[in-house]
């Protein structure tokens, strides 16, 4: 019986330690939604593409394909905005030096429509978010 007891908190102990060290997800701080100021000073970079390659490359990635009713491929882009502003594309990210950038945030393409306007009519993967320093 105390076998038992004892292999018990050990097992919620590895569960607890899992669950409290899942939350960075890879990064070093911070969240996988989100790059703060600090990482952002930290990260080396020049421009906006550099930071988020660097540090959370999967927010470029948008999926391949989805399937639509009539069965064709489709596309899913991602929206990028400066300060609520839509640019053109990732591409423009290149454009924008992480000196003036203050934040950034991954939205996924749920909540895009809920708190964005100008939200093109496409199949969106989600949107990157930049704020500047004010």
């Amino acid at each position: 019986m105390r076998f038992i007891t004892q292999t018990t908190r050990l097992f919620m102990l590895a569960a607890f330690t899992a669950c409290a060290s899942s939350g960075s997800g890879g990064s070093s701080s911070g969240s996988q939604d989100s790059i703060s100021r600090a990482e952002i000073y930290n990260s080396s970079t020049s421009n906006a593409y550099e930071l988020i390659t660097r540090l959370r490359p999967q927010w470029l990635r948008s999926p391949a394909s989805g399937a639509i009713s009539t069965g064709l491929p489709r596309n899913q882009v991602v929206l990028v905005y400066l300060d609520r502003q839509r640019l053109e594309d990732l591409d423009a990210l290149k454009t924008v030096s992480v000196e003036g950038i203050d934040s950034a945030r991954w939205v996924d393409a749920a909540r895009v429509q809920t708190i964005m306007s100008d939200v093109p009519a496409v199949p969106i993967a989600g949107a990157i978010l930049l704020k500047t320093r004010k």
